[in-house]
């Protein structure tokens, strides 16, 4: 009897492969041959799964952008919540190095095509709207929430890039100390008393 293949778990595969190979060598090493070879498959089973390189690559960058949102714990408080989403776009350990590798490969590849520029829009959007709701609930009363959100994803996104071409200055401690220095500055101690998020 013919084993049962995960098309999720195959695609998933593949994407990540792709992943490795951009963070590694720029978007010119993820050809068709040498994604099939770094997830151990012939080129034929990646074209199985996928239409096209186009498709794959417009996969590797949505599950990029997937992994780096912090897990949801029902236990965690809004405070809580909101530096760990914060913290999960840090350039903090090797996958969220690759993580800022692969992104700034697609951010060039992006200027010029407008498929991956709206994929990239929309997860900062949603990454906007979801950090937002935290400063809400948070009680941040520092003005209007998005804005205050904005504010905080491009110090933090401009932190990981610091750290992303110098480490060596930016450890994961002090770019965990930035963000708890940041949120300490929008006047929140810490949000202890803070109304759980939904």
């Amino acid at each position: 009897m013919p084993r049962t293949v995960d098309v999720d778990v195959r695609r998933t595969e593949i994407v990540e492969a792709a992943a490795r190979l951009i963070a590694t060598g720029g978007m010119e090493a993820a050809t068709m041959r040498d994604i099939a070879a770094e997830a151990g498959w012939t080129t034929g089973v990646v074209n199985h799964y996928f239409a096209d390189k186009r498709e794959v690559l417009r996969r590797t960058l949505e599950h990029s952008l997937r992994q780096r949102r912090a897990e949801r714990r029902s236990d965690a408080t809004p405070p809580e919540q909101l530096r760990a989403a914060l913290a999960a776009a840090l350039a903090l350990d090797a996958q969220a190095r690759q993580h800022w590798l692969v992104t700034l490969a697609f951010c060039t590849q992006a200027a010029g095509d407008a498929e991956l520029a709206v994929v990239q829009r929309d997860a900062y959007r949603v990454f906007r709207t979801r950090v937002a709701h935290l400063v809400e609930t948070c009680g941040i009363a520092v003005g209007d929430a998005q804005t205050v959100a904005e504010h905080l994803i491009a110090t933090v996104d401009g932190v990981a890039l610091q750290a992303m071409f110098d480490p060596a200055s930016w450890p994961a401690d002090r770019q965990l100390a930035a963000l708890d220095d940041l949120i300490a500055h929008l006047g929140h101690d810490g949000g202890r008393e803070g109304r759980r998020a939904d």
